[in-house]
């Protein structure tokens, strides 16, 4: 409980609805818009319950003053004693108040009638749902109002102890490159990024991931300082016997364990919210490597609460998702319309992810982290996968991708203003963990997905499990489910139940004879019944012919397999051994990178690599690939931007050389924070 002295707890919501309204205009507008909502709300109790009767015009007026004081004043303070039991019992504390009120009224000279207990519960049930649903309305596109009502419910909550110890907050923006926030920096998008960077008070520099580009690695070597054992998004994993997906939550907790050593960046008091791995929080959100393991994941939160059963938080954002929708239907019916090309694949459930991405998770992400901030914690490490979903179908750099930017600046903008009241000041970190690469889908370019290339080159009488499906919102759909479910073993079940046959892999009694897992434009060619790491020659005598003609398709750019020389790149026009610097003929690799090398070698030492390692065509000219997913904006393997993250940090916090590589930022940050004094 944060209440106190009634009078100083009084004075802090003040503060707090006189700072989030915008001052005197803004809360004068905001009480006359309550009084009405109010007075229509009243009026729709008394026409809809034959027990309650208005004998004067200006009864209504009266009560709904009424009414809104009371709940002004009473919640705040149900908040503070109940919130911590359930937020369900601050709503029927609110709603026992307001039948209270009702049953008054008729008791007072001011013209209502009411007669009965009854009626007057029935009555505050009306007004209750007609004033939540107006009030939900008139704050759909005003965030301040949104997110000021949840500063003032957690200050009413929390009673944090102040502290001069500043915390860190590490937002992750997914998938965002350096050069597409450059460009949008450039045109005066993402305005709080650069208020920042104008001040002289935080610096961007870019990093390198190194191969495989995607998530679970970054977010393993950022996380946990350590990213060996995952060598795409997903892939065969011969000693298991099984596909592994990064997002499926029990895959990625396996990842965690192979990874984690309990000491990661957010042990001892940190936050992860919305990663795929914990980094060792002591509380984490979203998570899906700890959703669905309840010693974990933590649902004693007030937002999870406050979304999932509040009805001003539910008309907000089922409207706002249902708009969302709508605007991505018209959007892609304009490209089609436009002949843009390359288009990438927009059908359901598509539009359900963007609605998922953009409304309810931004919003969501963003409270958890409110909340951390009024709890104090140390360290905080979010992601926001809007751009990043938005990317991967409408293109890296086009309007749908930049209005996501802009979005997320809106959002660190509100995140920064709560700071300002949390019990402890925040360092913000912005940063990406990858950045995506336009082009064309493979499919689109040649008719054909890769698996299916691969099943007509090894013959039909074989068996190939294709892994070559987008399906990385399957994921973030599986984190809302799991987490609106509560904190059960159902939440778990409809967080797998969520996911479609291609995320799970083939089935236990099903072993394929091959297996093609695709991760942007890297995909790994494993044949589950040759054990251990299959040889170029042990592949040539059962597939004869196959790699020469993966080789020479002009939608590849390079495999790489193990030989008896040793590993080697092989391009159409010549190879690249991995072992010393001998090249014969054109290097295959050096066109994607000075460092595509040493990730190739990376990759190459990890017992899960593929038996074939493909990346596909890149053109050096337009900057575009042809991913093996169903994208137009990719990442995972080698090529463009999608190497080319950033970090955005305090100035005085110095980088000495460049940043190759996740486990070296890792390091990097760590020196940060040691430096504070963490």
């Amino acid at each position: 409980m944060a209440i106190g002295d009634p009078v100083s707890f009084y004075r802090r919501q003040f503060e707090l609805l006189w700072r989030w309204s915008g001052g005197p205009a803004p809360v004068a507008r905001r009480a006359i818009a309550t009084i009405v909502v109010g007075i229509i709300a009243f009026v729709a109790a008394a026409v809809l319950v034959p027990g309650i009767h208005v004998r004067e015009p200006v009864a209504a007026l009266v009560a709904a003053i009424t009414l809104a004081t009371l709940g002004t004043l009473a919640r705040p303070m149900l908040i503070g004693l109940l919130s911590g039991f359930s937020v369900a019992l601050v709503g029927l504390g609110t709603l026992a108040v307001q039948a209270t009120a009702f049953w008054a009224l008729s008791h007072v000279p001011v013209g209502i009638e009411i007669d009965s207990v009854r009626s007057a519960l029935s009555g505050t049930l009306v007004y209750a749902i007609v004033d939540t649903i107006l009030a939900a309305g008139l704050s759909l596109a005003d965030d301040n109002s949104f997110f000021g009502t949840l500063v003032r419910q957690l200050a009413a909550r929390h009673g944090t102890p102040h502290s001069d110890r500043p915390g860190v907050l590490f937002v992750q923006i997914d998938g965002l490159s350096e050069p597409v926030l450059r460009r949008r920096l450039e045109a005066g998008g993402a305005p709080t990024i650069g208020r920042w960077l104008r001040s002289g008070a935080m610096t961007l520099t870019g990093w390198e991931p190194l191969l495989p580009t995607q998530t679970s690695a970054s977010q393993a070597g950022i996380l946990h300082g350590n990213n060996d054992g995952i060598p795409g998004f997903r892939w065969w994993d011969k000693a298991s016997r099984r596909l592994l997906v990064s997002n499926h939550p029990r895959d990625a907790r396996e990842m965690m364990r192979r990874v984690s050593n309990g000491r990661g960046l957010l042990a001892e008091g940190g936050a992860s919210i919305g990663n795929l791995f914990s980094g060792d929080a002591t509380r984490s959100y979203l998570t899906a490597a700890t959703i669905d393991d309840p010693a974990r994941e933590l649902r004693r939160s007030h937002v999870l609460d406050w979304f999932f059963i509040s009805p001003y938080s539910f008309v907000r954002w089922l409207v706002l998702s249902v708009g969302e929708i709508v605007k991505e239907l018209v959007q892609a019916r304009r490209e089609r319309a436009a002949g843009i090309e390359p288009r990438g694949d927009r059908a359901f459930p598509y539009p359900l992810a963007r609605a998922a991405a953009n409304v309810l998770l931004r919003h969501l992400t963003a409270a958890l982290v409110i909340e951390e901030m009024f709890r104090a914690a140390p360290l905080i490490y979010v992601d926001f996968v809007d751009y990043d979903e938005i990317a991967h179908h409408s293109g890296v750099d086009r309007v749908e991708a930049r209005d996501a930017i802009d979005g997320l600046d809106r959002i660190l903008a509100l995140i920064e203003k709560a700071s300002l009241d949390a019990p402890r000041p925040y360092r913000f970190v912005v940063l990406s963990d990858h950045g995506q690469t336009p082009g064309a889908m493979f499919r689109a370019r040649f008719g054909k997905t890769l698996d299916e290339l691969v099943h007509e080159l090894v013959g039909d009488e074989k068996t190939v499990h294709g892994a070559t499906k987008h399906i990385e919102h399957w994921g973030r759909l599986g984190s809302l489910v799991s987490e609106s479910a509560g904190p059960s073993r159902m939440g778990g079940r409809l967080s797998r139940m969520s996911l479609p046959a291609e995320a799970s892999g083939p089935r236990d009694n099903e072993i394929p004879d091959v297996v093609v897992a695709a991760s942007g434009n890297l995909a790994h060619v494993s044949f589950p019944g040759i054990q251990g790491r299959a040889s170029k020659e042990v592949i040539e005598e059962r597939h004869p012919g196959l790699i020469d003609r993966l080789v020479a398709h002009p939608g590849i750019g390079l495999v790489m397999v193990r030989t008896a020389r040793g590993s080697v790149a092989l391009g159409r026009n010549g190879a690249r051994y991995l072992d010393g610097d001998r090249v014969e003929g054109s290097d295959p690799v050096a066109a994607f990178g000075v460092n595509a090398l040493a990730g190739l070698e990376r990759i190459d030492r990890m017992a899960q690599c593929g038996d074939l390692v493909l990346i596909s065509v890149f053109d050096e000219g337009s900057g575009e690939v042809a991913s093996f997913e169903g994208q137009i904006g990719s990442h995972g393997g080698l090529g463009g931007w999608q190497i080319r993250a950033f970090i955005l940090h305090p100035a005085e916090w110095k980088v000495d050389g460049a940043i190759v590589g996740a486990t070296s930022l890792h390091e990097r940050m760590r020196a940060w924070l040691s430096a504070m004094g963490g």
